[in-house]
């Protein structure tokens, strides 16, 4: 995961649709040449049991040819792998800039994003002229050198007192045939050093992705009747920023618990550290004093439902983006988990009801409707906690309302975590918890809370009313 975090948009789709077809392109290269190179060492020893000396000398102006040639391999080498890194920024660019269309058109920014975008391609078309100027320089240079040679040999031949004209006419052939191959052999270099930076970029990603790859070495089921428990964690990433330190709390099975503290005291990397996408760097959390890491990593995120406000819904049917992908869900079960989510009358109203395409990124939605579609896709996997990160913090009063009145009816069924900036959103929860640097300073009942009037919450929720 954080290593993902780092990647840029775009990247890992140039690598899957430009980058893999192109390593594929590479391998049937690499397998030319071996079909060349054996055809070209088959006609040198036919050459070579005609005429020695021709054949050698033939030989050491093909190998010279190929030494001259070699700045202009490593030149296409170097050009190619130019090429390569800026697809993947061109990639970037557009994949960054479509996703924030909104935003450029409403800053009026349409101009530098087309000039960022035009710079790119002129970059890419300048190295591109500049392989097929390299390109042409070879492949135009070993045809007039062969036919020189050819000439000379035929020469000196004619004029030899041995003269034979039938040895002559074999020994031509064959060394016309050489040249031949030796300037397939050139294109197929040029055509394999051209290629090489993609499949070298295959191969980086999935060293990276190996060497980032979840490890998942737990056996057991996940079992949830009693308490989720943090006990002294700590957590830092590798640059050794301390994001969390000493977490100690529980959550009881059905329990309705808020997260709440300013911006960057690590709420998300708390809920992260569940989430099971991030490990402890101190400490243990465990489910019914097991360590989560004993659970197997598909039965704990099947058990966990997480809500974020980054909302993530396809350009597909709403029906398709309550389902997501499960295909066991039958249509009541659908229907019931929308009417839990208070969408369900927004969703017959729509024109094709829970048939309706709701466009890229739930565009043709309101937020607040992305968001419970999201809330009712989570609901229908069942999950035993369900997490709600910041859900809240983007959307209007009456959908805020309505987002409350979904966590009321989940009370005491589900185990629910609300992490919000909003204390609207967890002023009903059964317990808070306050995070401040990192540290947990305050919790207890919202209602003991706010009759401290030194705690953070009571400041917070007097300064908003």
């Amino acid at each position: 995961w954080p290593y993902l975090l780092k990647q840029k948009l775009g990247y890992l789709e140039t690598v899957l649709i430009v980058d893999v077809p192109a390593g594929a392109v590479l391998l049937s290269e690499i397998s030319n040449a071996i079909m060349i190179g054996t055809s070209l060492i088959i006609y040198i020893l036919v050459a070579l049991n005609i005429s020695p000396t021709v054949t050698l000398t033939t030989l050491i102006v093909g190998a010279v040819l190929l030494l001259t040639f070699k700045p202009f391999i490593y030149k296409m080498k170097q050009l190619s792998y130019k090429i390569t890194a800026l697809n993947k920024e061109l990639a970037h660019h557009a994949n960054e800039n479509i996703m924030g269309i909104k935003t450029v058109k409403a800053a009026f920014a349409e101009k530098g994003v087309e000039g960022k975008g035009k710079d790119y391609f002129a970059q890419l078309k300048k190295l591109r002229v500049d392989i097929s100027l390299i390109k042409s320089i070879t492949r135009s240079f070993i045809q007039p050198v062969s036919l020189i040679f050819i000439c000379a040999i035929f020469y000196f031949t004619y004029h030899s007192p041995n003269f034979n004209f039938a040895a002559l006419v074999a020994i031509v052939y064959l060394i016309e045939k050489i040249f031949t191959y030796i300037q397939q052999v050139q294109n197929n270099l040029h055509t394999i050093n051209e290629y090489v930076p993609h499949l070298r970029s295959v191969l980086n990603y999935e060293k990276k992705a190996k060497d980032y790859e979840e490890m998942d070495r737990g056996k057991k089921k996940f079992v949830f009747n009693k308490q989720l428990q943090f006990n002294h964690v700590s957590f830092a990433y590798n640059d050794d920023r301390q994001i969390l330190t000493d977490i100690d709390f529980n959550i009881a099975k059905g329990e309705l618990v808020g997260l709440i503290g300013p911006s960057g005291v690590g709420k998300t990397t708390l809920v992260d550290l569940i989430l099971r996408l991030l490990t402890p760097t101190q400490g243990q959390i465990l489910l019914d004093q097991q360590n989560i890491k004993e659970i197997t990593l598909k039965d704990w995120r099947q058990k966990i439902g997480y809500v974020s406000q980054d909302i993530f819904l396809m350009n597909d049917t709403v029906e398709n983006n309550i389902r997501f992908y499960n295909k066991t869900l039958t249509k009541n079960e659908i229907i019931a988990v929308a009417k839990m989510a208070n969408i369900y009358e927004q969703i017959i109203n729509l024109p094709d009801k829970f048939n309706t395409i709701i466009g890229e990124r739930g565009i043709m939605l309101s937020v607040g409707q992305r968001q419970r579609i999201v809330i009712a896709r989570i609901l229908a996997r069942q999950p035993e906690l369900l997490i709600l990160d910041e859900a809240t913090s983007a959307l209007d009063n009456e959908s805020e309302i309505k987002i409350q009145e979904v966590i009321k009816k989940l009370k005491g069924k589900i185990t629910v975590l609300v992490v919000a900036h909003r204390l609207s959103t967890v002023i009903d929860s059964g317990r808070l918890i306050v995070l401040e640097d990192g540290r947990i300073v305050e919790q207890g009942p919202p209602a003991k809370l706010l009759e401290d009037q030194g705690s953070y919450f009571s400041k917070v929720y007097n300064l908003r009313k």
